[in-house]
């Protein structure tokens, strides 16, 4: 595994303009453009203070190396729940099918797409393969991870909760945040790792061009889709491959980067008590709420969390768990 993935010129140039191209999603495309900034001004930090050497540095350094790693997190996330939404797998299986052009087990046309995917699967031993990946989502986003997301989340959902203050709530409500995105930060903090930053960066570049060549209107002909959910969708039929609806992993995974880069940005102060974490106003309240929905959808649908009687329409009753509340 190397930390930036060869593709070939082809297969690069496909992912280096837009993201997914005429047959993606906007507002994937625009949550894929977050992450890529993100992981850039992760890596400029990773990368300068690695220059540095073993310089003795002051104490507030290591806070900053914390944020690198925690906003290549945030694009990590991001890129765990468009695996599961079967991204980068639906595009290795299309590749090892055709073995990258060379008639291996399927009659489809490629058509212009053809290239893409023989690059991709000459690459193959280039890029993170889907046990690595697999691997890495599990260390970062495993045992434990739901149930803290879940109370920071929460807590950001809560916190015009009998509030004080019509600007940011309370301070009970501001310690209540506080908390929460102390514990999730610790847990992420020891779970992450200097190889982060350059994980992410190789992740991100994987995703972008398997989204290019699922965009790519030949084959979003042969496989008659679309959009690149659809091409997803072709190939799951063509290997008879069932996988739950994406929109609601991409739902998901779009609100979960948001809030996890809000926490990168906010862990310098998370231990500072006389400074407020967040207004109400702030944009990473309604992303809470939307993970928290996406979250609850995706457990009804796997069968993890039992269905509620009732869908929310508003948030005007209050309840003690994160699920109920979102039942109404």
């Amino acid at each position: 595994m190397t930390s930036q993935p060869a593709g070939g010129d082809e297969l690069m140039a496909a992912g280096s303009d837009r993201m997914l191209g005429p047959g993606g999603d906007r507002m994937l495309d625009s949550a894929l453009r977050r992450s890529q900034s993100l992981i850039g001004a992760a890596q400029s930090l990773a990368v300068g203070l690695d220059e540095l050497g073993s310089l003795d540095l002051p104490p507030a350094m290591s806070g900053q190396i914390d944020q690198a790693q925690l906003r290549a997190i945030a694009s990590l996330y991001l890129a765990a729940d468009l695996e599961a939404a079967g991204v980068v797998p639906a595009v290795e299986t299309l590749a090892g099918l055709n073995r990258g052009g060379a008639g291996g087990g399927v009659s489809l046309d490629l058509g212009g797409a053809a290239t893409l995917v023989a690059a991709f699967w000459q690459h193959r031993a280039d890029r993170a393969t889907a046990d690595e990946r697999v691997q890495a989502f599990a260390r970062l986003f495993g045992a434990g991870f739901e149930d803290l997301m879940l109370d920071l989340c929460e807590a950001l959902y809560k916190l015009d909760e009998l509030a004080t203050n019509t600007s940011y709530g309370g301070i009970a409500q501001q310690t209540r945040v506080r908390s929460a995105a102390m514990k999730l930060l610790e847990s992420l903090v020891a779970a992450g790792g200097g190889i982060t930053v350059f994980l992410a960066q190789e992740i991100m570049a994987s995703l972008k061009q398997a989204l290019a060549i699922l965009g790519q209107p030949d084959l979003r002909g042969a496989l008659g889709a679309r959009d690149v959910w659809g091409s997803i969708a072709g190939i799951d039929r063509l290997t008879r491959t069932k996988r739950p609806d994406p929109r609601l992993y991409v739902r998901r995974g779009r609100a979960g980067m948001t809030v996890l880069a809000w926490l990168a940005d906010a862990a310098p102060h998370v231990e500072t008590s006389a400074q407020l974490l967040v207004a109400l106003d702030h944009p990473v309240i309604p992303a809470a709420v939307d993970w928290m929905e996406a979250a609850l959808a995706i457990g009804e649908a796997s069968g993890d969390i039992p269905a509620p009687a009732a869908k929310p329409a508003a948030a005007t009753h209050r309840a003690e768990s994160a699920w109920a509340a979102l039942a109404g």
